[in-house]
């Protein structure tokens, strides 16, 4: 499913505060849990191989995490060499068209109303 967001906001943000209909159905699967500060790993994605940059210099797509997202993966499900948390994954004209893929053992705990 295609889901928008505005450049500057993180995954996190575009579940949170988006109306869109792909954002709403993506915060059924994005837990988000520590409201963005990296303190959990409820955010926990895979970025699709043609998006993924391990050396990090490309601008065009997304690079290896920090060293503190680097610890919070280590506690996320089925952690793989493209994971990232949605909650540091900042939009900007250049992602257009980036594709995420979710853990299979992810679900949100938390409905609609509880966030």
């Amino acid at each position: 499913f295609q889901v928008a967001g505005l450049e500057g906001q993180t995954l996190r943000d575009v579940v949170t505060f988006s109306d869109d209909p792909g954002a709403r159905l993506l915060a059924e699967y994005l837990e988000c849990a520590c409201a963005g500060v990296m303190a959990c790993s409820t955010c926990h994605v895979y970025v699709s191989d043609e998006w993924w940059d391990a050396s990090g210099t490309d601008t065009h797509k997304i690079g290896p995490p920090s060293e503190a997202e680097e610890d919070m993966l280590d506690l996320a499900f089925d952690r793989r060499d493209t994971s990232r948390l949605g909650c540091q994954i900042v939009l900007s004209p250049n992602l257009e068209g980036l594709e995420i893929h979710l853990p299979k053992g992810a679900n949100n705990l938390f409905d609609a109303e509880g966030l």
